[in-house]
């Protein structure tokens, strides 16, 4: 039966990724519906129309992969195979200590679901980290560009100023654009690339908005102000979101988490309890309902969290 569980668990956890993957994807949608609304777009390519959404989101599942794993190896940095080697390396042998201190399973089963679930949660903190920085460096990435707009820059030189001013991958990716646009890739080829990079929504408002520009004209200026104001904004109300829901996200916490820390400090303070309740059958249904009951009450607790808009 504890196989069945870990194996359940580790279905539950990939779910949940890909559900939580799907969700943002329709957020990026949802985010820009405005524009769909208002334009019947087909081309970004085309002079006729500002811009088409689904040309910077849209690719086949292969090509998201390849993105995908282009993206999280620029995410590692240098060495990269190196790296996810090493982590690799430790989550196995995270494995068998935990299976041999706590679990003692057959490892031929429990180390792959264990690298299995390490590995994603693994991917998806460094995701995270990621869109952190990027949420910290791109609104300085728009002052600047707002201010050398104004002082009568062009798109293309506005956007290599940012890209030599200012450091970190926001910097370096400007500096890329601009040197693209140098060289005569189209600006549809460039943002396409972009936002690959990229996938956010605020991300995704900005290169609309310039591409919006350079297609029909318009007060760049005021433009780059109001979106800087828009998404400052935004963050605003997250942050008030997040310091709203801290107490009880924290207390939800702790709460789900001592039954798992009391479990494993019974190995240490009663040997006896701990291998009742791990290995002895009338004891697994203790261990079950604990944790049947936990995931029912953290998953009562997310969607709650989830709702809060």
């Amino acid at each position: 039966m504890i196989y069945l569980l870990i194996i359940l668990l580790g279905v539950a956890a990939i779910i949940y990724a890909v559900v939580n993957q799907r969700k943002l994807h329709r957020s990026r949608h949802s985010y820009l519906n405005e524009f769909n609304k208002t334009e019947f777009v087909h081309s970004l390519v085309t002079n006729q129309q500002a811009v088409d959404l689904a040309s910077l989101l849209d690719r086949s599942f292969i090509e998201s992969v390849k993105q995908r794993w282009e993206n999280f190896k620029k995410q590692l940095g240098t060495k990269p195979e190196l790296k996810l080697l090493l982590v690799l390396a430790g989550l196995f042998f995270g494995a068998i200590v935990f299976n041999r201190t706590y679990l003692r399973a057959d490892n031929t089963l429990f180390v792959p679901i264990f690298m299995l679930l390490g590995f994603v949660f693994f991917y998806r903190w460094m995701q995270n980290r990621e869109r952190k920085l990027f949420e910290e460096q791109f609104p300085d990435a728009l002052n600047m560009m707002t201010s050398a707009v104004s002082s009568g820059e062009s798109i293309m030189h506005a956007i290599l100023y940012v890209g030599d001013k200012l450091e970190g991958d926001i910097g370096k990716e400007f500096n890329l654009m601009g040197r693209r646009l140098q060289l005569g890739e189209t600006p549809d080829e460039v943002f396409r690339k972009s936002c690959r990079r990229y996938p956010y929504p605020s991300f995704y408002f900005f290169v609309i908005t310039l591409r919006a520009n350079m297609q029909r004209g318009g007060q760049l200026k005021e433009i780059m102000h109001r979106l800087n104001r828009t998404m400052f904004n935004a963050r605003a109300v997250e942050k008030k979101k997040f310091a709203l829901t801290s107490e009880a996200r924290t207390s939800a916490k702790i709460v789900a988490a001592i039954p798992f820390i009391f479990l494993f400090m019974l190995q240490f303070l009663n040997p006896e309890n701990y291998e009742f309740v791990m290995f002895n059958a009338s004891g697994r249904v203790i261990l079950y309902y604990v944790i049947i009951s936990e995931a029912i009450g953290i998953g009562i607790v997310w969607s709650l969290m989830k709702s809060v808009k």
